[in-house]
């Protein structure tokens, strides 16, 4: 396939690196119990991309996830971050409120 007169590059998979997996599901089972809190006074929880990277790898370890594939994930579902209150300088996390 071409793009702009030149060979698009090869796919993931042709290169041989294994596929990402799909976290759907992972974000579908963090909506069983928590909800997006819309201020962080609404919160009860707060994660960082990061703490859901590892959550998601603890219980599959052998799901190859991507730090932004959780990003957009999270944020397509209605989650928004903050820097949480009361912290020490810059600290993004995820707000969410148990249901």
């Amino acid at each position: 396939m071409e793009q702009n007169g030149k060979q698009s590059p090869f796919s993931s998979e042709e290169k041989g690196e294994a596929p990402i997996t799909d976290i759907s599901i992972y974000v579908a089972a963090l909506q069983v119990t928590y909800r997006p809190a819309s201020a962080p006074a609404e919160a009860t929880h707060f994660f960082s991309t990061e703490e859901v990277v590892q959550a998601i790898k603890e219980i599959d370890p052998s799901a190859k996830v991507a730090t932004n594939q959780v990003f957009e994930a999270l944020h397509q579902a209605g989650f928004d971050f903050c820097n949480r209150p009361g912290s020490q300088g810059l600290s993004f996390k995820w707000m969410f409120r148990e249901r």
